[in-house]
């Protein structure tokens, strides 16, 4: 009897070792898949952010000089540089819309970036510092963009600052970047170009 009563306490203790162990294998396999997600969503919204930034420029480096020709053609005229610049503004007012709504994507972005340098430094820590201060130029050349402003000299100097900045820290970013977010933002150009 004592055989039977120690052999049901050892099949009881196996059966709740063994249920313990298939319940920690699958918390183990679930927290796996989150950790797999939420990288997944870095490498995304770092990819976006990096492409952002492209366009960004890209409207930034035509906008820009097309104010600066406006503004320097109207003062050689002698017209009102304001009317001169508000009407060439107007004429890209969706372009510059549409950098708006980039740009309030990219802040998203970024906060995902940060939270991936938080949980994985030694992969994003770099890139987000660089991609906080691109941000930071980003943010001014869409200002220039949306309200150019001062006179044509401190404009053209301003503009030329940002643009020597944007240039260092995509420079920065290019280096900085790691090989699965370059591949994503190739995917990413794959699919506008559709």
């Amino acid at each position: 009897m004592n055989k039977k009563i120690i052999g049901g306490i050892i099949g009881v203790i196996v059966i709740i070792i063994a249920l313990v162990s298939m319940n920690v294998l699958q918390k183990n396999a679930k927290e796996a898949e989150e950790k797999k997600q939420r990288e997944a969503n870095y490498v995304q919204s770092a990819a976006e952010f990096y492409n952002n930034i492209e366009l960004m420029g890209f409207v930034a480096d035509f906008v820009l000089p097309q104010y600066s020709q406006a503004w320097s053609q109207a003062i050689d005229n002698r017209r009102d540089f304001n009317i001169a610049v508000n009407a060439k503004k107007k004429s890209y007012d969706s372009m510059i819309s549409q950098a708006s709504v980039i740009y309030s994507d990219m802040e998203g972005q970024l906060k995902t970036v940060s939270e991936a340098a938080k949980e994985s430094p030694d992969k994003y820590k770099e890139l987000y510092d660089e991609y906080k201060k691109m941000y930071g130029t980003i943010t001014s050349l869409k200002e220039q963009t949306e309200s150019p402003s001062g006179t044509l000299m401190t404009f053209n100097q301003n503009a030329n600052m940002l643009f020597q900045e944007y240039k260092k820290y995509k420079g920065n970013i290019d280096v900085a970047v790691p090989e699965d977010i370059k591949n994503e933002v190739e995917k990413i150009k794959e699919k506008n170009k559709k």
